[in-house]
Order: C-alpha cells, then sequence, then structure tokens
C-alpha cells in the first residue's frame, strides 16, 4: 500500500494546491502488494493512470510556480542591490553635509571669536577714549582759567614772557592734541563698529547656513531610514520568495517521487501477463513428468537440469498458447525439436517445444488458448512430452508458478 511521508509543508498557495493533489490520491482505493493480486487490477490501473494525469498537470503547475517565485527573488535581489547603491550614495552624501556643517561650525566659531575680539577692542579704545576725553576736559577747563596773556600776567607773574607763551602753545598743543586722539579714537570706533555689524552680519548669515544644512542633514537622514525600511521590506520579500520556491521545490519533488512510484506500479499493472500468474491455462492438459530445475537424463543418455517442465501429451493434442503474444519463432531449434516462442511483452516469452506440427508462423498474433501446434509421437522420440518453458529476459521460471494447476497432475 501507497503511504505519504509524514511531513507538513508550510501552508501556502503552492503547498496547498500540492496537498490538493495529495488529497486525491489519498482518496483512491488502497493499491495491493504485488503478490497480493486483486480481482479489479484493471480498474486499479484506471485509477492509477487518472492520478497520473492529475499529478502531471500539477507537477507542471508546481513547476511554474517555481519557475515564478525564482524570478521574483532575481528581481528582488536587483532591487536590493540598487537600494544598497543608493543608501551608498546617500552615506557618500551624509558625509558631504557631515563636513559641510564642521565647516561651517568651525567657521561660525571663527567668526564669533573674531566679534568677541572686536568688541574687546572697541570696549578698550572706548575706556581709552573717555580717558582722552578726561584729560582734555581738564586740560581746557585750567586753560580757560589760565585765560589770555595779558598786562596783569606779565606784571604779576615771576615767568618772564617768553616762558608765558612758551606755556600757552603747550597748552594749546596738548589740547590740540588730545582732540586728534579722540578724533581718531572716534574714526577708530566707527570702524570697529561697521566690522562688528559685517561680523554679526556674516554670523547671521552663517547661521542661515548652518540651519539650511541641518535642515538637509535630516532631509538625508530620513532618505536613509526610509531606505533601510524598504531594504528590509525588500529582504523580507526576497526570503518569502526563497522560502515559497523551496517549499514549492520540495512539493515537487514529493510529488515527482509519488509519481514515479505510481508509474512503476502502472508499469506493472500494465503486464497482464505477470498480474495472471497463478492463473494461466496449461499448455496442455496432463501429467508433469518433470520438475524445474530437476535433474534429468533424455532418452540419448544426456543429462542435464530441466529449465522447464515436461507435460505428458499423447499424439494429436492441440497445444495451446496460455496467453496473447506474438509469435517470435516457429520451426525447428536444435536441442528442442519443432517450438515455438511467443512473447508475451515486457521480455516475458513461452518456449513450446517437442511439437509434431506447427500451426503458427514467426509474426503471428496469438490470443489465450490460440491453437499453435500438434503433439505426435516422431516429436517426443528423444524426450517424452511436451516441453514448457518460460522465460524472463534472460532468466527463465518455473512454470508451475504461473499456470493453473487443476488441469495438471503432478508428480
Amino acid at each position: 500500500m501507497y503511504r505519504f511521508p509524514s511531513f507538513i509543508f508550510p501552508i501556502s498557495l503552492w503547498t496547498s494546491l500540492f496537498l490538493l493533489s495529495l488529497g486525491i490520491f489519498l482518496g483512491a482505493p488502497p493499491v495491493q502488494g504485488e503478490q497480493k493480486k486483486t480481482a479489479n487490477w484493471k480498474a486499479e490501473k484506471q485509477v492509477l493512470e487518472g492520478q497520473i494525469e492529475s499529478h502531471t498537470i500539477t507537477i507542471d503547475q508546481l513547476q511554474e510556480g517555481l519557475r515564478v517565485k525564482q524570478e521574483q527573488a532575481l528581481e528582488t535581489k536587483t532591487i536590493e542591490r540598487n537600494v544598497l547603491m543608493e543608501l551608498e550614495a546617500i552615506d557618500l552624501r551624509l558625509l558631504a553635509m557631515l563636513a559641510k556643517l564642521h565647516d561651517l561650525e568651525a567657521t561660525m566659531a571663527a567668526q564669533q571669536k573674531q566679534i568677541t575680539s572686536t568688541e574687546a577692542e572697541i570696549r578698550a579704545i572706548e575706556e581709552k577714549k573717555q580717558t582722552t576725553q578726561a584729560h582734555l576736559q581738564k586740560r581746557i577747563i585750567a586753560y580757560y582759567k589760565t585765560g589770555k596773556i595779558g598786562m596783569i600776567n606779565v606784571t604779576f607773574s615771576a615767568d618772564t614772557l617768553p616762558n608765558l607763551l612758551s606755556i600757552q602753545d603747550a597748552f594749546e598743543s596738548l589740547i590740540h592734541y588730545d582732540q586728534d586722539v579722540l578724533r581718531h579714537y572716534r574714526k577708530t570706533l566707527e570702524e570697529l563698529g561697521q566690522s562688528r555689524k559685517a561680523l554679526i552680519l556674516e554670523k547671521n548669515l552663517f547661521d542661515s547656513f548652518i540651519t539650511q544644512a541641518n535642515q538637509e542633514k535630516a532631509a538625508i537622514e530620513k532618505t536613509k531610514q526610509e531606505k533601510n525600511e524598504l531594504l528590509a521590506q525588500i529582504r523580507t520579500q526576497t526570503q518569502l520568495h526563497q522560502q515559497a520556491a523551496q517549499e514549492i521545490a520540495q512539493a515537487t519533488q514529493d510529488l515527482s517521487t509519488q509519481l514515479t512510484s505510481m508509474k512503476k506500479k502502472v508499469e506493472i499493472l500494465s503486464q497482464e501477463f505477470l498480474m495472471n500468474k497463478g492463473k494461466l491455462p496449461a499448455p496442455v492438459s496432463g501429467k508433469v513428468l518433470s520438475l524445474y530445475g530437476q535433474a534429468r537424463i533424455n532418452k540419448m543418455g544426456m543429462a542435464g537440469n530441466s529449465t522447464g517442465i515436461s507435460i505428458e501429451a499423447v499424439s494429436g493434442t492441440p497445444v495451446k498458447a496460455i496467453y496473447a503474444g506474438t509469435v517470435s519463432f516457429s520451426g525447428y531449434l536444435r536441442g528442442y525439436g519443432n517450438t515455438v516462442i511467443i512473447d508475451h511483452g515486457f521480455q516475458y516469452y513461452t518456449v513450446s517445444s517437442r511439437m509434431e506440427t506447427l500451426l503458427k508462423e514467426e509474426g503471428d498474433s496469438v490470443i489465450t488458448k490460440d491453437e499453435i501446434g500438434i503433439m505426435g509421437e516422431t516429436a517426443t522420440l528423444v524426450e517424452d512430452g511436451l516441453y514448457f518453458e518460460l522465460r524472463h529476459g534472460k532468466d527463465t521460471e518455473d512454470p508451475l508458478l504461473w499456470v493453473e494447476k487443476n488441469e495438471l497432475t503432478l508428480p
């Protein structure tokens, strides 16, 4: 009896199709072993042939499904490679953006440092300006307190007039000097102020660049995340396609194994000669004179083991074909006498020898119990009875295992 393997496939479209096809087979009546013959072997053969056709169609469908799944797996592999290339390009863009951000942040830090330095310089100059301005105010006050040189200064001063004029010139020179210093400080402060404004504007611009670069970086990282998610989905798809392909391949292999087994069974069931083993009619009725494999000595004194059986048959007894077939030889065969060899198909042959008259010629078709020859006295001068042999290929088999024994008398 055929039995299915105990494994269970993961349920999928293709394994469901496989199990469906097996369901047809499981629903069939049990097939008996070769040794246990049944009366309905022809019906069993017909059922098996139908199952073979169904299984063949299913295998074709599974193979087509396998081809599709393999193509899909290749397609997803190609997509996976493309996504990996895109991810590599994204990584390069991200690295370039990080380098750009690093440069911008370094420039921004330098700019801030320069702004801080300028502001410190402005404060220092502002302090110097205020100090100079205070000195100037004191000198101006002292100058005005001294006043211009007049008769009173000249009269009451201990200094000479040239000395007084020199002091006045010195006062005026200091005042002018302080005024020049203040003008220089104001100009420097204006320049530093403008420089500070320019630096702040540049800082704001760089800050804008950094903000924009960070946005671009965030967009690239988001794209990378999406691509990684897509890659994970593609890899899952690839695994599913590969798993499905493996399931289909396994289903196809197991179904092919079942198909091979059924074909072998059909081949056996197609051998009608084999299926009738033990039920074939004897070529003649009578007493079995020698058994298969029995040591014999013929009338000429020649000894040997028989590769067939001898059946006693009186002169005039017709010899019949035990089953349908084609006459592959009809004539005199040295050591056998007049012989008819019938090919029953699948390398099964019957050899009937020691007949007086041959009724069939080479190439003739015969049916069961067709008369193929007639026994006579001259044909049994060397050995008694009809010699009957059964061959399968080059091997001989015991004819008594093949024919019905109700018409034979066994020794």
